[in-house]
């Protein structure tokens, strides 16, 4: 009794398409869950930059209610966009399983063609139908055994996936119509306009990677990072003009750093930050006071400098001011005692402009230095030489 053995064999080649198609179906969704993590994280970013021109708008209890809450929905976008991450890499793994048993089965497959063409040259074309069936089912056992541990992974995928269903991320915030900052809700919960606030053009620092020119543009993910600095300027509650979107009322340039990696590295971290909540005492990574911001922006360049504004006066060393660079250090003394008592980096020196976490009431912003009220005591550049 004789055979091809093309039949037998072909079961190989379904077991093959079966792992394909389901390879790829698995990628796509991950994929897809990827790009949405990402508009998770750009639409929760804008939300939080338009709360924060609120912030700089409004005074009183109602005001700091309202920021409270929206606070919510930056910390639920990050929860949502953190799940999916996880999913995604999940399925990945899955299909990386996948992937492998495809692998191995298409290996059986030729192995046992190569098989069936010796033996065909060896018995010039007759080959006995038991001997290909023997050869068939040893390589649908093994094969089955690749198939099998294939579909073990995308089961414990599924079941890792199911520990995200059901988890409350955005639903978990109570609408906002209830809550005490709505004035038909509460008429004594004041909302008190900021006399000092501007309203200007915000400004969006989009895929910034320290080597070119920001005009305007979209906010986004991805290189430095996109926001508007806003809140009230000051150093140590006193400051300088308040630009709303943390810019001198129009969009921010950045200079040229690709020639000075220690600037890029200090400043590229500094921007990154914008947006974020000033909290004394707070070193990040999702909150900061104005030497906090310094100190965690010069570790991002492999430069340690004190803690407090204080003592990175006086650790030096001095800067003239016709010498200043992107990424110095600028300092403020607001009681005139001749210590600092207020920092901030410098951002571009030819527009006198720097970044710096002002005040309780504000955020990291951009803001102008050389308009800033509060008197300033000089530039410093750590880790020169």
């Amino acid at each position: 009794m004789t055979g091809g053995g093309e039949g037998e064999f072909g079961a190989l080649l379904r077991i093959v398409d079966e792992l394909t198609g389901d390879q790829s179906e698995i990628s796509g969704i991950a994929k897809r869950w990827r790009t949405l993590a990402t508009g998770v994280g750009t639409h929760t970013g804008a939300l939080k930059r338009a709360a924060g021109t609120v912030d700089d708008a409004w005074n009183g209890g109602a005001a700091e209610n309202f920021i409270g809450y929206m606070a919510r929905y930056p910390r639920a976008g990050t929860a949502l966009g953190d799940a999916l991450k996880s999913c995604a890499a999940t399925l990945e793994r899955a299909g990386s399983a996948l992937e492998t048993a495809r692998g191995e089965v298409q290996a059986i497959y030729e192995e046992k063609q190569a098989w069936l063409a010796g033996q065909r040259e060896r018995t010039g074309g007759a080959v006995p139908a038991e001997i290909v069936a023997s050869q068939a089912a040893d390589a649908l056992g093994r094969a089955e055994h690749s198939r099998r541990r294939a579909v073990e992974a995308v089961e414990a995928a599924v079941g890792a996936l199911g520990g995200h269903l059901g988890t409350a991320f955005f639903t978990a915030i109570p609408a906002p119509g209830d809550q005490d900052f709505v004035p038909r809700n509460n008429p004594a919960m004041r909302w008190v306009p900021d006399p000092d606030f501007r309203q200007g053009r915000s400004t969006q620092l989009a895929g910034y990677d320290g080597s070119a020119p920001v005009d305007g543009g979209t906010g986004g993910s991805g290189g430095y990072g996109a926001g508007s600095g806003y809140g009230p300027g000051g150093g140590g509650g006193s400051g300088g003009t308040v630009y709303p979107g943390g810019s001198p009322g129009g969009p921010v340039t950045i200079p040229n750093l690709g020639a000075n990696p220690r600037a890029k590295a200090i400043v590229g971290y500094a921007l990154d930050q914008l947006g974020d909540r000033y909290v004394w005492g707070a070193t990040g990574p999702n909150t900061f006071d104005c030497s906090g911001l310094t100190l965690r922006s010069y570790q991002a360049a492999g430069i340690g400098i004190p803690r407090v504004a204080a003592d990175q006066w006086v650790h030096g060393p001095r800067v003239p001011d016709g010498e200043v660079q992107a990424g110095d250090l600028i300092f403020f003394d607001s009681t005139g005692d001749g210590k600092a008592d207020h920092v901030g980096i410098v951002l571009d020196p030819e527009r006198q402009t720097m970044i710096h976490a002002p005040n309780s009431r504000s955020v990291v912003r951009v803001e102008s230095y050389g308009d800033y009220s509060t008197p300033r005591l000089g530039f410093t550049r750590p880790g020169a030489g």
